[in-house]
């Protein structure tokens, strides 16, 4: 005899499968409402693999894969429109990859220049890109910043990862992202999500993000940083960029009360930066 417990849950599980709404009009495949169930309670130690439409994922954390396909597949929040066909795309802060899988479904002809510098992110980004049989990807273990050579960072194998000031943290190669985007005449489209490091990223680029046509920031900052998102936004309106933003995360409940957060950053918010 069936208990009246699993009746219910039988009928929760229902009424989430038919409740449940596309909230963006995206071509590609969402996460079905049972998958995210059993996302949610796996482990994040181990690799796992995640078979959606046509793609087969590589990855350790459920629920930043869970975050990560909603924005980049379901949401398509790296979207963008090319007049020719985009030729070139700079995804800087790769992580699993994700990201150039989406690009590469967008413009499979383009050539995408990925840079990932946690290693064990990285060994994903590479499984992914080769699993998925993925061309016209170059890919990188480094982190860009200001020079090239190496650089602190605080790898935990999550979209977390950072370049860090704290000394005893492990050392990775890093590149001068300016004199890289110096090599190109025009790019497509430029995603700079690199936590915490994007404004002296981007100011030292200032002066040569007129070849760029599109450009998605990330910024991460505590409140007290103000200033930080100012000059970011000025750089930005200085290279000819129109500016929309997104709050990336909601981190603060009552903002006049905590006045702080308990997290890296107080303040994520993403740049749409078009002309």
């Amino acid at each position: 005899m069936i208990g009246s417990d699993m009746i219910k849950t039988a009928a929760n599980i229902v009424k989430g499968v038919l409740t449940r709404k596309r909230a963006y009009h995206s071509k590609f495949k969402q996460i079905r409402w049972v998958q995210e169930k059993l996302l949610k309670h796996q482990e994040d130690k181990q690799v796992k693999k995640l078979a959606i439409d046509d793609l087969s994922i590589f990855y350790k954390r459920p629920y930043e894969l869970l975050h990560s396909y909603r924005e980049i597949f379901e949401r398509e929040i790296y979207k963008f429109k090319s007049h020719p066909e985009a030729k070139v795309i700079i995804d800087c802060g790769s992580n699993i990859g994700l990201s150039v899988l989406y690009f590469n479904k967008l413009y499979p002809d383009a050539a995408v220049y990925a840079f990932e510098p946690d290693e064990n992110n990285f060994t994903l980004l590479s499984r992914n890109i080769e699993h998925n049989k993925i061309k016209n990807v170059v890919v990188q273990q480094a982190a860009v910043w200001t020079q090239d050579g190496a650089i602190s960072f605080n790898a935990n194998e999550s979209e977390a990862s950072h370049i860090s000031e704290v000394a005893f943290d492990s050392k990775v190669p890093c590149i001068r992202l300016k004199s890289f985007l110096q090599k190109f005449k025009s790019i497509d489209f430029l995603k700079i999500d690199i936590e915490g490091a994007e404004v002296p990223v981007v100011r030292d680029c200032a002066d040569c993000l007129g070849n760029v046509q599109n450009m998605f920031l990330e910024y991460h900052g505590k409140v007290d940083d103000t200033e930080k998102l100012a000059e970011l936004l000025v750089i930005v309106k200085a290279a000819g960029f129109k500016t929309y933003i997104r709050n990336a995360a909601d981190i603060i409940n009552w903002p006049f009360v905590d006045k702080h957060s308990q997290t890296l950053y107080d303040v994520q918010l993403n740049l749409f930066c078009y002309r």
